[in-house]
């Protein structure tokens, strides 16, 4: 895996020394070349936040509809809107939801209503307390568990492989899954298959 580091940095002179100057970083991390011409199979997705404090108004460019962000007291916050870790887990909910629309959609597949909790474990000490990670670990989740049932036109008893396809293929085209699970956390799935109603 190949990964890029773009960092700028300046030397700005201060009477006869010269002193390093750091201008804001940007740091490109990729396991694929860059590509500068458009691809089409490529969906562009950008969020614009403004805020102080804990608290930030999140847009994105284009859209009507913009969302809110705190976090908890332990971390300076006034719990007045869901903390960045919170819409995390909402987004690994969510996605598997769309992708499994997506999926059933080219297997064939009726849904019907779907029901979905996710845990997450976060650990604290870098974070909250700013220990090194080298003694307590990185700021990544430890853990996260989600659990699924939903509703479908798939007979369980006949069609448990028709099932278990679709599940398999939900969790390995959903990027928040993979974004999770890819990442080393301790991650767990428990789907439950229903009957459409």
């Amino acid at each position: 895996m190949s990964r890029r580091l773009l960092t700028t940095l300046t030397t700005q002179r201060l009477g006869t020394a010269a002193k390093p100057f750091l201008l804001p970083t940007t740091r490109l991390f990729s396991s694929t070349p860059h590509q500068s011409a458009p691809r089409s199979d490529i969906l562009p997705v950008q969020v614009a936040g403004t805020g102080t404090g804990t608290l930030q108004h999140v847009t994105v460019p284009g859209k009507s509809y913009a969302f809110v962000s705190d976090t908890y007291p332990v971390l300076g916050g006034a719990d007045s809107a869901p903390s960045p870790v919170v819409y995390a887990l909402a987004s690994l909910s969510a996605c598997n939801q769309v992708t499994g629309h997506v999926v059933a959609r080219d297997h064939g597949i009726t849904l019907g209503k779907w029901n979905v909790e996710v845990d997450g474990q976060l650990p604290t000490g870098v974070l909250v307390q700013g220990l090194r990670e080298e003694d307590v670990g990185g700021p990544n989740w430890e853990a996260v568990s989600l659990r699924v049932r939903v509703q479908t036109d798939v007979d369980g008893e006949k069609e448990g492989e028709k099932w278990e396809r679709f599940v398999s293929e939900v969790e390995r085209r959903c990027p928040i899954t993979r974004l999770f699970r890819d990442s080393g956390l301790k991650y767990e799935s428990t789907w439950v298959n229903e009957k459409l109603e």
